[in-house]
Parts: C-alpha cells; structure tokens; sequence
C-alpha cells in the first residue's frame, strides 16, 4: 500500500474517531505513527523494542521538528539517553508513552 496523497488532518480525526470504539488507546499521532511504520514495512512495536531513537527520527515519527523535539526532551516529555559528549538518543518507551497521550515523565536516568 502507498499514500499517494497528503492526508488531511480532518481525515485523520475522523479516522481516528471511528476507530477508538475498537482501539482505545488510539490517537491521531498513534494512527499517523502507524501508518509510516506500514508504509516502510515494520510494525511500530517492532520499531521501538530494537534500538533508542535518534532525535530525526522521532521528529520523522511524530511528525514534529528535530528542534520540537529537543524542547520536549529539555522538559521531561522524551527520555534522553546520553551516548556520548553531544551525541544522544531517545529512549523508545517514552516514545510510545507519549504516542499513547500520556503525561510527562521525569528524566531520572541522568
């Protein structure tokens, strides 16, 4: 399956709201997500459980800036895991806490 076509953020809500009687925990972000993952041929579970993220690809993943995504590892919203002098990574659950929408986590590995 390709996406030919940008999808419209409407369609994504409405996406979204038909499928939450059956997936729950499922958001516009968490739809998106698993949409890439479709597209390049890996599942997002399958994704995340294999190696920290690089901060590109959680801006690709989520849609966001690599600067966004830097601002929301400075406030506790994405785990950071220190991997050099500059270089860092993300750890993947709090990737997957905040594609489920939960709440900020604190950054107590550091």
């Amino acid at each position: 399956m390709q996406i030919t076509n940008r999808i419209t953020p409407a369609v994504i809500q409405a996406a979204t709201a038909m499928l939450s009687p059956y997936v729950p925990e499922i958001s516009p972000q968490s739809l998106i997500a698993a949409l890439r993952a479709y597209k390049i041929g890996e599942s997002p579970k399958t994704r995340q459980q294999e190696k920290p993220y690089t901060r590109k690809e959680v801006a690709d993943l989520l849609g966001l800036s690599v600067q966004t995504v830097h601002r929301m590892m400075k406030a506790g919203r994405l785990r950071r895991i220190q991997v050099g002098l500059r270089a860092v990574r993300i750890d993947p659950a709090s990737v997957k806490l905040l594609l489920n929408g939960a709440a900020a986590i604190s950054d107590t590995a550091e």
